[in-house]
């Protein structure tokens, strides 16, 4: 009796020790004594600046004026630009490649800083968020041409960052960061009241492991002039090609054109662009009643002096020229 007396005291108290000790760990869990695989990672409270890595890539669909709704793929391309303190990301459609070139509508194309997930104005890296992201913190940037958006993170929740930015003449830009996917989930862009120039929204699918063809453009400005309807004067405009002030010769020249004629019969407009040889790889009329949106051509760069002649008549007619020299890469994953 008197041994199995002891057993079970020393049972007893093995179970009693054992259930101080399950509540010790508990309450040291609960009181955040205990680090988890989780460290350092984001929480409701405070996000953190993601990690990419090579074919990471967000599904989107971009909304402008000029072109619509277009649906397609940012991808990581690169990891160690900028002596590897950016990421480069490129875009799957190579067609909005060459739009963002002409008219910079994407921020997030090109090289995005490591540490904060800035996007590239003007060559300098410009905070469009500001890790961590944390409820009422406010800062300023540059983008979309405009200096000193003040923005601010209204709300944090389920891991989601909601921020506006303000301007006095750029208008409104909300935005959103989702933790759950390292990436912005919704961008939109309102210059005015009734002018949306940008939306960006998270389609709902990213993965890793990209696998296809990527492209971007680093663009320089050449020419950007709007012709308006006249009594038939022709607009003659020199630009010389010198290439990229860092990066060399250009590969391609890409012109943009935004062409309004109106309907009266002697209304009409041409536009041509010579380069330093005589040749003319760009010849365009149109005739009374034309509306040309958004269109967009990919020329040979010759360095050199280029030459537009433009027409444009019509009391309301317009033309819309923008050329740019490019370097164009594509990546194959």
């Amino acid at each position: 009796m008197f041994r199995i007396g002891v057993n079970m005291a020393q049972k007893w108290a093995l179970r009693k020790n054992q259930s101080t000790a399950l509540i010790v760990v508990l309450l040291m869990f609960l009181s955040g004594c205990v680090s988890s695989n989780n460290s350092g990672s984001s929480s409701d409270d405070e996000l953190l600046v993601p990690q990419w890595e090579i074919g990471d890539w967000w599904m989107y669909t971009f909304t402008t004026p000029e072109f619509g709704d277009v649906t397609t793929r940012l991808v990581v391309t690169e990891t160690d630009a900028e002596e590897n303190t950016s990421y480069m990301l490129g875009i799957t459609n190579q067609l909005e490649a060459h739009r963002h070139a002409l008219l910079n509508f994407n921020p997030f194309l090109g090289r995005i800083t490591h540490s904060n997930l800035s996007v590239y104005e003007n060559g300098i890296p410009q905070p469009v968020f500001s890790f961590p992201l944390v409820e009422g913190k406010i800062w300023s940037f540059d983008l979309f041409g405009y200096t000193n958006w003040n923005s601010q993170v209204l709300m944090i929740n389920d891991g989601i960052a909601y921020m506006t930015a303000n301007h006095d003449e750029g208008g409104l830009i909300e935005y959103s960061f989702d933790t759950n996917i390292g990436f912005i989930s919704k961008l939109v862009w309102m210059e005015t009241e009734d002018l949306t120039k940008l939306e960006m929204m998270f389609s709902g699918q990213n993965d890793e492991d990209y696998a296809g063809d990527a492209y971007f453009v680093r663009a320089y400005d050449l020419r950007n002039e709007v012709y308006q309807g006249n009594d038939g004067e022709v607009y003659d405009s020199i630009f010389l090609n010198n290439g990229h002030p860092s990066d060399g010769d250009f590969d391609h020249l890409y012109i943009y054109l935004d062409v309004e004629i109106t309907s009266s019969a002697s209304s009409h407009g041409t536009f041509t662009i010579k380069d330093h040889t005589g040749i003319s790889p760009k010849v365009e009329a149109w005739n009374s009643g034309t509306s040309e949106k958004g269109s967009i051509s990919v020329i040979p760069s010759q360095a050199g002096e280029y030459s537009l002649t433009v027409t444009c008549t019509g009391a309301d007619s317009m033309i819309h020229v923008i050329v740019v020299g490019g370097l164009e890469t594509v990546w194959e994953f």
